[in-house]
């Protein structure tokens, strides 16, 4: 039995597969073989093969005034990913050239505080890139509690973010929950990385970022996730003091 889940998610309809794997089977031929093997409905059966013909994935001869069609080669699914893949990249350009218009349009003032709410694993990626663009070479991202469950959740994630935060120079320092000592040990082998760990009895869900101008609040459990961003210097500069106080009273 062929997969055919990863072709659908190449964008192609349940009946464009249908007819594409029966016309591999049958090799070149003329429509009605085609139709009785397939059992779709003739008029579907021409509007489908009009389809993959468009997609690169069916081609036709004509012999005696009879149009014969043939599956084209199954390699031709390599040459759609990489189609896709150039699509991606070019969205991914234009949305890099509109980011900066895009921020002009941001009200945000120095004396205003600025508050967000990110729900959920996707929300927390959110902020982590956020954190990644707002700081430079040089500046320290600050975290307070890193909780062991997050790191179960975003491992794969944050491994990706670390290597991209290592190269871009940020620096980072770690106060973690004591039960999360094995991810802590993780970044501790990593550069621009100091780890420290809150004591035993102190384990919460809930941990503190500090990055720039910006403090961060979350918190994480089995069913969701959410946090909270805080945008204003003063409260960003409080917060920083208070980690320089735990910084000092917690272990290596």
């Amino acid at each position: 039995m062929i997969q055919t889940r990863v072709l659908e998610e190449l964008g192609l309809s349940k009946r464009e597969i249908q007819v594409y794997v029966t016309l591999l089977k049958l090799g070149q031929t003329t429509t009605t073989p085609l139709i009785r093997s397939s059992h779709i409905h003739p008029s579907k059966v021409y509007e489908t093969l009009d389809r993959l013909i468009g997609r690169g994935l069916a081609s036709y001869t004509v012999k005696s005034n009879k149009k014969y069609f043939q599956a084209s080669d199954p390699q031709s699914f390599v040459s759609i990913i990489q189609s896709k893949k150039q699509e991606l990249q070019q969205r991914e350009k234009s949305i890099h050239a509109l980011i900066p218009e895009l921020k002009q349009l941001q009200t945000l003032t120095e004396s205003k505080i600025n508050i967000q709410i990110y729900e959920g694993i996707a929300g927390l990626k959110n902020v982590y890139e956020r954190i990644y663009d707002r700081l430079g070479k040089g500046e320290t991202q600050y975290i307070i509690g890193a909780p062991k469950l997050v790191n179960e959740k975003m491992e794969g994630f944050l491994l990706d973010w670390h290597k991209r935060r290592i190269e871009k120079g940020i620096h980072c320092k770690y106060i973690y929950n004591s039960d999360a000592r094995k991810y802590g040990e993780k970044r501790t082998r990593m550069d621009y990385s100091e780890v420290r760990y809150l004591p035993s009895e102190i384990i919460t869900p809930m941990w503190i970022e500090i990055f720039g101008n910006t403090v961060s609040i979350g918190h994480i459990k089995k069913t969701g996730a959410v946090m909270l961003l805080i945008e204003d210097k003063e409260i960003a500069q409080g917060y920083l003091e208070y980690f320089s106080v735990l910084w000092k009273v917690s272990t290596k």
